[in-house]
């Protein structure tokens, strides 16, 4: 998580300091700045094992907007997508080793655990569609945080039932990667500082580069809605 926020940290400057203040020189019109809270759900993209079900996922956007085009910094915050396996129960027959009794009984259980945070710089075209709709394409790149963190836990069966932790092991790491994406946003203003924005978007990540397993899939697309406040 150091290394997202790191990411986060360096995002921001580049944002405000570099890209946004070139962006604004060609902006027409009013400019305004703008903050969105974002709800989607996220279905885990592994390649190799499909975790079950979906999660939701929080996100927060900020930048600058003109009359026809802006510059926004997106960043999503899933939860983790959570794979339970066993408890498996068998007699162990092998030669009696550390805590491997032949002719011992175990019960063994394992959690994986995986989410992807991303962070993305995107340029935005604005199409009004009237006063109060707008609808907006999005394009632009960035980096994607995937932790992962594995557990397992060996138990012995006693004759009576009673089970006693004989094992445990935890590990946990992380890669980053490079990633595009493109978005569809339809904003609806409700109030004359407050809208509220479908999203759709897709994100590309080069995972044939990655032969690990860890890597997201080539691409995946996730409805989103955002409640937004403009300044």
């Amino acid at each position: 998580m150091l290394n997202c926020l790191r990411h986060i940290a360096v995002a921001v400057v580049v944002l405000f300091f570099v890209v946004a203040p070139a962006e604004a020189q060609t902006l027409p019109g009013p400019r305004r700045v703008f903050v969105d809270i974002i709800q989607y759900p996220d279905w885990d993209d592994t390649r190799i094992e499909k975790f079950p079900g979906a999660t939701w996922g929080t996100g927060f956007a900020f930048g600058v907007d003109g009359a026809k085009s802006g510059i926004e910094l997106d960043v999503g915050l899933p939860q983790w997508h959570v794979k339970n396996l066993g408890p498996y129960v068998s007699e162990y027959n092998g030669p009696s080793f550390e805590y491997e009794q032949h002719g011992h009984v175990y019960e063994s259980s394992s959690t994986e655990r995986r989410r992807s945070v991303d962070l993305m710089v995107l340029h935005r075209s604005n199409i009004p569609l009237n006063r109060r709709i707008t609808l907006t394409w999005l394009a632009g790149a960035g980096i994607v945080y995937r932790p992962v963190q594995d557990a397992s836990m060996t138990k012995e069966v006693l004759p009576g039932g009673q089970r006693i932790e004989v094992a445990a092991y935890q590990r946990a790491s992380s890669r980053d990667y490079m990633a595009a994406t493109t978005r569809l946003d339809l904003e609806l203003r409700i109030a004359p500082h407050v809208s509220v924005v479908p999203r759709v978007g897709v994100t590309a990540f080069p995972s044939l580069l990655d032969d690990s397993g860890l890597a997201p899939s080539g691409l995946t697309a996730r409805p989103e809605v955002a409640v937004r406040w403009a300044f």
